[in-house]
């Protein structure tokens, strides 16, 4: 790793010493490393002016488990590469919840306000922008690659890790082009270059960049092997730049269904579908996806626009690809024609691709809660379960978080509600046994997310309010009286007044 420390070059410039030869010797061989990889380089000047420290302050909760604790400050470092006069691309993990961010380009100390103005979640990249005629003046701006890297180039990757203030040069190469799961939601299965480079926390945002080109973004390192990186390629960031276009991010489209392969001709048989037809068989249609309203269990897909499948669900042309990969390089709004037997008979169904909400039960980051009677009531989401001890959650919320699809639990509500956290009190001692169980009804009305129970909750404030748990006989039942007495002590005891966040 190379580093170069921009506070000292005004003293290396005034003096030449044995560190200045040094110096230079180092920017000698970044220079030459992309001279071998052009014809037409850039200096090494334009390549460090590309690049930005991005510092983001923040307020966190003291406890990730219990979001209406005290906040407290932090500050977060991350690389942005620019790619315009005013803007920069950088990770969306780098940026969320900021609430005050800055950027500094290489060698420079004036610190410029900057603020999000585009964040992608599903693919983990946004776009900031500063409001200052001056930024651009010492910045370049880098062409993207049309191609993906040959196995085994060799790259650079420019960051400033390890929250240092330092711009380092990486020297890596390319291992592989693949898909993964992208850790910032855990869910998204994208398109990944894995390169071996020796990459830190802080240089998330960063470009890796061949000749006078960037060919992927660092966002995540391997936890199990060493020396491992991971960088999103161009075509996932050609797609966000090409989102942002029209003003919005929509995100990229789902697939919106479980399929099986590999059939036997007796399968096809007792479906229905002639035995010389290749496809794949639904399992599963996700809720509020784009061909929800069209397709059912058991269809048979055998053609998409164009295309016909084959029986591992890829798309025979010229150039095969899956049919995930079909369908998420195409945009929010487009349209798409499935083909598909039922009962032996032939079906086309036409749907503009959406977003697929229900998924976002496995992409919520958020820590929303509603607080009433110093009792805490959370949503089931990804945020609550990574936030909890997976041995001690109730089996009906691990039911409802795993098979919220495959068992339609849709059908009843949007969220499961649970009860989070009870404040210590006189009246709420009994209720122990409550936590962390599912709530079924609130006065004989069951909530379609957190928002809807306190909706109802305010309802019959003037009133007794009863909350019956799954798999608890005995309700929960408060009296206005009492909710106002508790609320009373809650506050004056933890500074937590009854409110919905």
């Amino acid at each position: 790793m190379i580093e170069f420390f921009g506070e000292n070059l005004k003293f290396i410039h005034m003096k030449i010493n044995k560190l200045s030869y040094l110096f230079y010797f180092l920017l000698a061989l970044v220079t030459n490393a992309i001279q071998a990889q052009e014809e037409n380089p850039k200096s090494f000047k334009q390549v460090f002016g590309s690049v930005v420290l991005i510092k983001n302050e923040s307020f966190i909760t003291e406890s990730a488990s219990k979001p209406w604790m005290k906040e407290s400050f932090t500050t977060g470092l991350g690389s942005g590469l620019v790619i315009s006069p005013t803007e920069i691309l950088t990770n969306a993990h780098v940026v969320i919840d900021s609430k005050f961010l800055t950027v500094r380009i290489y060698n420079k100390l004036k610190p410029y306000v900057a603020k999000v103005k585009y964040i992608g979640i599903d693919c983990d990249l946004a776009i900031i922008e500063v409001d200052d005629p001056e930024f651009s003046r010492d910045t370049t701006i880098f062409p993207f690659s049309d191609t993906i890297p040959v196995l085994g180039s060799d790259l650079l990757i420019l960051g400033y890790p390890n929250g240092t203030e330092n711009l380092t040069v990486e020297k890596g190469s390319i291992l592989s082009f693949e898909k993964m799961r992208y850790s910032f939601t855990g869910l998204d299965f994208r398109s990944v270059l894995k390169a071996k480079a020796s990459i830190y926390p802080g240089n998330s945002g960063g470009p890796a960049i061949q000749g006078n080109k960037v060919v992927g973004l660092v966002f995540q390192i391997s936890q199990i092997e060493r020396d491992i990186t991971y960088l999103i390629p161009t075509p996932v960031i050609n797609h966000f730049l090409q989102d942002v276009k029209d003003g919005k991010y929509d995100g990229f489209p789902n697939l919106g269904f479980n399929f099986q392969t590999g059939y036997s001709n007796s399968l096809k048989n007792y479906y229905k579908v002639p035995p010389d037809t290749k496809g794949i068989l639904i399992n599963a249609i996700y809720p509020q996806s784009s061909f929800y309203e069209y397709l059912r269990e058991k269809d048979f897909i055998f053609r998409i626009d164009d295309y016909p499948l084959n029986n591992e669900g890829e798309l025979v042309s010229d150039k095969p690809q899956s049919m995930i990969d079909y369908l998420e390089n195409k945009f929010i709004g487009d349209s798409v024609t499935i083909y598909f037997y039922r009962n032996g008979e032939k079906y086309k169904a036409s749907a503009k691709l959406k977003k697929t909400d229900s998924l976002d039960l496995y992409r919520d980051e958020s820590s929303s809660y509603f607080v009433n009677a110093g009792l805490v009531f959370q949503p089931v989401s990804r945020a609550f379960f990574s936030n909890q001890e997976i041995a001690s959650l109730d089996s009906s919320s691990k039911y409802h978080y795993s098979y919220y699809i495959q068992d339609k639990l849709y059908r009843f509500n949007d969220r499961d509600i649970v009860l989070g956290y009870i404040f210590d009190d006189p009246e709420n001692l009994r209720y122990k046994d409550y936590r962390l169980k599912i709530v079924e009804t609130i006065n004989g009305y069951t909530a379609k997310d957190l928002s809807d129970f306190s909706r109802l909750w305010r309802k019959f404030d003037k009133q007794a309010i009863q909350i019956k748990f799954r798999g608890i006989d005995l309700p929960i039942i408060l009296t206005p009286k009492n909710v106002d007495k508790i609320n009373i002590r809650i506050k004056k005891r933890y500074g937590v007044d009854n409110e919905t966040n």
